[in-house]
């Protein structure tokens, strides 16, 4: 039940857009579901034989528009798992939180989409999709002639929703939107996960997750449009033949690149509210080496004197911090990763005050904290963790709980490491982990981590 009757209440239609692989995705004509399972060790298996990811393919069929093969049925209610994007946490604390400041819980609408196919393809179901709650929230009971839509966009969900306020004119009904980071620019990590990996051989999960996503259209619109490839002298936009070059389809990324130019080059529409991952190490920019491209943790900015320089500027880990930024939006920043940014205290906060235009919580930005951790690991060896820029193992607790419960399996000891703080984790059987690092009273700054069997790990 939502605050009927409290003046607190927000009376407007909500509707909450997740990010990629935000989904759960199932067979239209099966019912079942391909990706989303409550299930944690299935990642593991998936991401190791490759098996249960071929119905996710795109195929050429769909790339020509035919459509319906596979059906979003509901945001992620439990975690999940791919490598280099790391974890993708569920939306049930984020929807449940903004149904307690609406008129009544009908007032808030899940948009699962399918995130395999364009940023354009979603839109144009959000444009109808959107009409529709917005009309039956308006002729509810509990609604409000006078309403209107607030969009609530995690990642990807937020260039759907851009797309659709600024490209297909939907904006007229758009009281706000608000982003949750949201790559406007694109993320260079879409490029690292497209490429062939030459240079050495890709980790199983990795050239399992390249094999996959290269079909993905959805993917090739994540792609960096902001100047990042790096070559020594001088920096450049990326271009289609840098993806062809690394062995992805150029085709794809022709397309992607001219709905981005599109999506920002549009100007009028509803006033957008950034929320800004920051504090974590993200690769921005790119350099090309032998078909491979390598992620750099800077940006490449022009000095006063003609040379380049590079600044890093970091960010969630996935998207670096100006790229879920756009001019005249004034963003605000938390440290925490990218996909935990959307189910965090702080988060809730930030979205329930504009949605009621009153303050809900504490101020975000403070208690800055990193951790870095790698995304896949063998059950049963040691990894390192490292926790920044805190360098007091006094300040800051680390626990290590499985991905689907909150269960504590061990509490790892930091030490002092250079300007941070380490310490080795082994965790125990295959399966999804979530690491949690907290200081002060903030949120903890959280990264799920996939172990598998050190001999599905090894390439063949």
């Amino acid at each position: 039940m939502g605050l009927t009757g409290t003046s607190e209440a927000c009376r407007d239609a909500v509707m909450v857009l997740p990010g990629i692989m935000g989904s759960e995705l199932a067979d239209a004509e099966s019912g079942r579901v391909l990706w989303g399972l409550g299930d944690a060790r299935w990642y593991a298996r998936a991401w190791t034989t490759g098996t249960s990811l071929a119905g996710l393919r795109v195929t050429d069929e769909e790339r020509q528009g035919r459509t319906g093969r596979i059906v979003a049925t509901r945001l992620l209610r439990f975690p999940a798992f791919a490598p280099l994007l790391r974890g993708f946490e569920p939306y049930t604390p984020l929807v449940a939180g903004i149904r307690r400041v609406t008129a009544h819980a009908d007032a808030v609408a899940e948009f699962p989409y399918d995130w395999r196919l364009p940023v354009e393809h979603n839109a144009k179901r959000l444009a109808v999709a959107a009409e529709r709650h917005l009309n039956a929230w308006r002729a509810h009971p509990g609604g409000s002639r006078q309403a209107r839509l607030v969009l609530v966009a995690h990642s990807m969900g937020g260039l759907v929703a851009r797309y659709f306020t600024h490209v297909l004119g939907g904006a007229a009904e758009v009281r706000t939107v608000i982003t949750l980071g949201t790559p406007y620019h694109g993320s260079a990590k879409a490029v690292q996960i497209l490429s062939t990996g030459r240079g050495a051989p890709l980790p199983l999960p990795r050239r399992r997750l390249r094999d996959l996503a290269t079909t993905l259209p959805g993917l090739y619109d994540l792609l960096p449009s902001y100047r990042c490839v790096d070559e020594g002298a001088s920096a450049r936009r990326l271009a289609a033949g840098d993806i062809s070059g690394i062995g992805a389809d150029s085709e794809l990324a022709v397309s992607a690149l001219a709905a981005r130019e599109r999506l920002l080059g549009a100007t009028a529409g509803p006033y957008t509210r950034p929320l800004v991952g920051v504090e974590q190490r993200t690769a921005q920019s790119l350099v090309f080496r032998d078909g491979t491209a390598e992620g750099r943790e800077y940006v490449c900015e022009d000095g006063d004197d003609g040379t380049l320089n590079r600044v890093d500027r970091r960010g969630d880990g996935t998207v670096y911090r100006d790229s879920a930024w756009l001019g005249g939006a004034e963003p605000v920043h938390l440290p925490q990763t990218h996909g935990a940014i959307s189910q965090t205290t702080e988060t809730l906060a930030h979205v329930r005050a504009i949605l009621t235009e009153r303050r809900l919580g504490p101020p975000l930005g403070a208690a800055a904290i990193a951790l870095e951790a790698p995304d896949v690991v063998a059950a049963g060896e040691p990894f390192d963790v490292a926790v920044g820029p805190q360098s007091d193992p006094a300040s800051v607790s680390l626990r290590v709980t499985g991905a689907q419960t909150p269960q504590v399996l061990s509490r790892p000891r930091l030490l002092p490491r250079g300007t941070g703080l380490t310490a080795r984790i082994t965790v125990p059987a295959p399966g999804l982990y979530r690491l949690e690092a907290k200081a002060g009273g903030f949120s903890p700054v959280t990264q799920l981590v996939l172990a598998a069997r050190a001999e599905d790990l090894a390439d063949r």
